[in-house]
């Protein structure tokens, strides 16, 4: 059972933004302009949902959907058939005639739309069934010889021709032929579009560090660059024809235009996270971050000084204080690597998360219990207000509402996943895709104050 079929409401939650998403992908569309678009939804959107971030962003014009693992495409292409998405057209459903209207309205406003997107996927191993991801028209990536030989085998028992994207290894030493072997994989690749077998429609890298600032990582994505383009010149070498090349994803995109080429991937980026926000934060870069991740407070009591706080009492009470209970833990998604440093939005301020993190549930500091006289202060807030571990710091509504219903202001901005993913060492793709799959993702509609 998941947690939206639990009739019992589940108090952490997934908040997800799909306008900010869409708006995410048109603003990046403006670093590249001319060319197509691959929306990145691996690793189940990057912790958002692949199904409902796929379909915003067809809504949004994206040409392409890139997955990862051939497994996931394959889920993908059966869940957009479903909802009549079709490989060719339309259908007529309730979702699609949302759709058709919505891109109605965009070409009407000139803006790029894509009634049918193509999936990539790029990893695979030699048990997966790669007749029915053919079957799905799935396009595929070819690394190696062996590779070549198992999309054929496939192409051939699925009765198609299989479209291919040839991988160059240009320097990150994962996925991609090597310089050196590349004309062969060319020419063997040429030899099976002869056959019928396979149809080479792009050639393909990745990038290691466009998204650093060191004078060393521009010589070497410049270096990659140059690699890339002498393995494509090896493909029309060989007498194939490919449409497509694409190596830039998010870092590339911004900060190296002449790697563009004629398809970009947008990953982090559409989330509305910097690959770097030490060179370009969200707000630098005009995007905005998609999840909030976001509970109740559970419970709230007052502990006196000295008391030892979570496993191990590594945390000590220097006076009494009052502790907000938040029922979120690493079991949810949340990194144990943040204790001593993350702080949380509970109350409309950040408090700091103290003693270790455990599986289910952390502990606030909400301050002082009595004032410097001695007196008793009121606890900061109540069992079920709200509380959040990450969001939108750039666009966060000021204003709430607490459990017993008053009106509060919030002094501080929420944190971003950004801030968490530096309070654990570690970056804000890691914080994303961490979240559990049992926390429901929320899709709220969009109100006219954010139309």
């Amino acid at each position: 059972m998941t947690q939206t079929d639990n009739p019992v409401s589940w108090p952490v939650r997934a908040v997800i933004d799909l306008e900010a998403y869409q708006e995410n992908l048109r603003r990046m569309r403006l670093f590249a302009p001319r060319s197509q678009q691959m929306a990145i939804v691996k690793a189940n959107a990057y912790g958002h949902g692949i199904e409902r971030i796929s379909l915003a962003a067809i809504e949004a014009g994206a040409e392409w959907l890139g997955v990862a693992k051939a497994s996931e495409a394959y889920q993908l292409r059966k869940y957009l058939d479903k909802q009549g998405i079709s490989r060719d057209h339309l259908a007529d459903t309730p979702t699609t005639a949302m759709l058709r209207s919505r891109l109605f309205q965009a070409n009407a406003a000139g803006l790029p739309t894509a009634k049918r997107p193509r999936i990539l996927a790029w990893l695979y191993t030699p048990s997966t069934d790669l007749k029915r991801v053919i079957q799905g028209e799935i396009d595929l990536s070819v690394s190696s010889l062996d590779q070549l030989d198992q999309v054929a085998r496939g192409a051939d028992a699925a009765g198609l021709r299989a479209r291919v994207h040839l991988k160059i290894d240009t320097g990150l030493s994962r996925g991609g032929e090597t310089l050196e072997d590349f004309p062969v994989l060319c020419k063997l690749a040429r030899a099976r579009e002869r056959s019928g077998l396979i149809e080479v429609s792009a050639v393909w890298s990745h990038f290691s560090r466009s998204d650093e600032p060191t004078e060393e990582a521009e010589a070497f994505t410049k270096l990659q660059l140059d690699r890339f383009e002498e393995a494509y010149g090896m493909a029309l070498e060989a007498g194939l024809n490919p449409k497509l090349k694409h190596i830039a994803a998010t870092g590339a995109i911004i900060w190296y235009p002449e790697s563009h080429f004629n398809l970009v991937r947008v990953g982090i980026s559409s989330y509305g996270l910097s690959p770097n926000p030490t060179m370009a934060s969200s707000k630098d870069l005009g995007i905005h971050p998609v999840m909030r991740l976001e509970t109740e407070v559970a419970q709230v009591k007052r502990i006196p000084a000295g008391a030892a706080v979570s496993y191990g009492g590594e945390w000590v009470a220097d006076r009494p204080t009052w502790l907000a209970l938040l029922p979120i833990g690493y079991a949810d998604g949340l990194l144990r690597s943040v204790q001593g440093k993350a702080k949380v939005w509970v109350g409309g301020h950040l408090e700091e998360v103290v003693g270790r993190i455990p599986m289910d549930q952390i502990i606030v500091n909400m301050g002082p219990a009595v004032d410097e006289s001695g007196n008793p202060v009121p606890p900061p807030v109540a069992a079920g207000d709200l509380a959040i571990l990450f969001g939108d710091s750039t666009r966060e509504v000021a204003g709430y509402e607490t459990v017993s219903g008053d009106s509060a202001w919030s002094a501080d901005p929420v944190p971003s996943a950004d801030d968490l993913a530096a309070a654990a060492g570690t970056i804000s793709y890691e914080v994303l895709t961490a979240i559990a799959d049992s926390t429901p993702r929320i899709y709220p509609e969009p109100t006219e104050a954010t139309r």
